[in-house]
């Protein structure tokens, strides 16, 4: 009986669907609906994300134009829907491909109504699931098996292997043919982890109210804005000692270099703790630089690179303080989701949240 409700329920609110789509799959994915809810897919708009509206309303002084949407707001037709869903559920679940473009590629959409893909393994080679019920023990006991809303496909690659995440997170060129995106995540079936994997990590809890389940993708998005320290374990950090100091290398185990968004900032803080006392080193930092005619630019003004210590692979940073027996290193590697340069240059540095040193790792070295 409890089924049938929800099944009543759900096609009574079929009207409002398009008015506040994912608000429909709240009724049957509430642990998911939550994360999503304090993501930065729900925060992508200029209504909810600081940073992209101060380059908007200064990039809005040059252009009329805001390409922008497609990824930030691909969902919204109006200002409540960019404050609510800018990038909804069904906006994701509906991708069936994606087309490389030089300047910025484009999710490709199924025009099947109802009719979503997602991605579990053991479900792989079945083209569509629909759902169905069961019943045991003489009818007293009925179970439920997928959704009454919609169907699924299971057998779409690009929700395995993490491409469905390239239409929005590889490129973005500006009218210059710059990239100010830069990710370019190269995704090989030999790789052990992918976009999805990495920042969509399966973690405790059923992923609908049909049917229990143990776990569920998270849907929280981690990365920068939520879960960072989750991310540091695809970052190694070891010291090589040598007679004229020593050497920190990173090694980056993702398939993107980090921190390469626009006026993003990685930080690398180095403390050597001797007799007692904390002796901080001079911070490195990791950014890319963007510029125009030699000279430091706003994103959708740049047409060069005036300087890259980005971290890719590999990273190695030398030092020339020498270490004596009995130091302790203690290593931090954070960031900052924007500088502070930019920040001031943006009007934004009144938020220190925006410009906080948040950490992905750290290590402690003895010697």
């Amino acid at each position: 009986m409890k089924k049938l409700l929800l099944t009543l329920f759900i096609v009574l609110n079929l009207s409002s669907l398009l008015a506040s789509e994912s608000k429909v799959c709240q009724k049957c994915h509430p642990l998911i609906y939550k994360e999503y809810y304090s993501s930065i897919h729900r925060k992508s708009s200029l209504e909810s994300d600081k940073i992209y509206k101060a380059v908007f309303e200064k990039e809005k002084q040059v252009t009329d134009k805001n390409e922008c949407k497609a990824c930030h707001s691909p969902s919204a037709k109006t200002q409540k829907e960019a404050k609510e869903e800018p990038i909804s559920c069904v906006y994701c679940h509906t991708i069936t491909n994606i087309q490389e473009h030089d300047e910025q590629n484009k999710n490709v959409l199924s025009d099947k109504k109802r009719d979503f893909y997602s991605a579990e393994a053991d479900k792989k080679e079945k083209a569509k699931v629909k759902y169905e019920t069961t019943s045991s023990f003489f009818g007293l006991i009925k179970r439920s098996k997928n959704s009454p809303y919609h169907q699924i496909e299971y057998n779409n690659e690009n929700y395995y292997n993490g491409n469905v995440c390239m239409g929005c997170h590889s490129h973005v060129n500006n009218a210059h043919g710059f990239d100010v995106v830069m990710l370019d995540a190269y995704i090989d079936k030999k790789d052990k982890e992918t976009c999805i994997s990495c920042h969509m990590p399966k973690t405790m809890g059923s992923k609908t109210t049909l049917r229990d389940s143990k776990t569920h993708a998270y849907h929280g998005i981690a990365g920068l804005h939520k879960f960072s320290k989750d991310l540091g374990k695809y970052i190694d950090i070891d010291v090589t000692k040598d007679t004229k100091g020593f050497t920190v290398n990173i090694i980056n185990q993702a398939n993107h270099a980090l921190f390469g968004q626009a006026y993003r900032e990685g930080i690398l803080e180095v403390k050597i703790v001797r007799d007692g006392k904390h002796i901080a080193l001079k911070p490195y930092i990791f950014k890319r630089t963007f510029g125009k005619d030699g000279k430091t630019s706003m994103p959708f003004e740049a047409t060069e690179v005036l300087k890259d210590t980005l971290i890719y692979a590999k990273k190695s940073i030398n030092y020339d303080t020498k270490l004596k027996k009995g130091d302790q290193l203690i290593i931090t590697l954070g960031f900052r989701l924007i500088s502070k340069e930019a920040a001031k240059e943006l009007q934004l540095d009144k938020d220190k949240e925006l410009t906080k040193i948040k950490v992905l790792k750290t290590e402690s070295f003895a010697f």
